[in-house]
């Protein structure tokens, strides 16, 4: 059995849709810094609602006791708060061109529809995944307001709204030439 004086060692469980998904969080195990994350050597289960007692006992009569390692494993609630970054600006356009050009620097960033009907988007960068919204405001004249809402764990949201704040800027610029 193991010795509860043990260094804490925590077992992270990933559940992914894609391929893409594993190979991000495969990069990030295999690059992180801070002490050791390796893979369990050999056959992992967890067991729950078990005599752990039999169990172990059980096991120890396939296969010698010191290739048994078991650990209490209880769940922790980590949080991480996202951030959210607005990035506002006002271009001499109409709002089609605008709403145009906005999806436009969204498939640039190959941005993923999550929801049409309130302009959400998934995105995923080098920085790490933001969840990005817009919304067009038709104004006096030709003058049309844009909001884009970045929000995710930094520092993907400063990079994504820098990345807007620019493309917006640089076309409100061409607008009024």
């Amino acid at each position: 059995m193991v010795d509860d004086n043990e260094t804490e060692r925590y077992l992270y469980t990933i559940q992914y849709d894609e391929e893409a998904e594993r190979k991000r969080v495969e990069y990030l195990f295999n690059n992180w810094e801070d002490g050791e994350i390796k893979s369990p050597n050999g056959l992992s289960r967890m067991a729950e609602g078990t005599d752990n007692e039999e169990l172990y006992e059980q096991l120890v009569t396939k296969i010698p006791e010191e290739q048994i390692e078991v650990y209490r494993l209880q769940p922790t609630q980590l949080e991480v708060d996202p951030d959210t970054i607005t990035v506002e600006q006002k271009i001499a356009a109409s709002v089609d061109a605008v709403e145009t050009f906005i999806e436009y620097i969204l498939s640039k960033k190959k941005a993923v529809l999550q929801s049409g009907a309130r302009n959400e988007y998934e995105m995923y960068t080098k920085k790490g995944r933001a969840e990005v919204s817009y919304d067009i405001q038709q104004r006096k004249g030709n003058q049309t307001n844009v909001t884009i809402k970045v929000t995710g764990i930094p520092p993907s949201p400063g990079f994504l709204a820098d990345f807007f704040r620019t493309e917006l800027q640089d076309y409100a610029a061409s607008q009024t030439k």
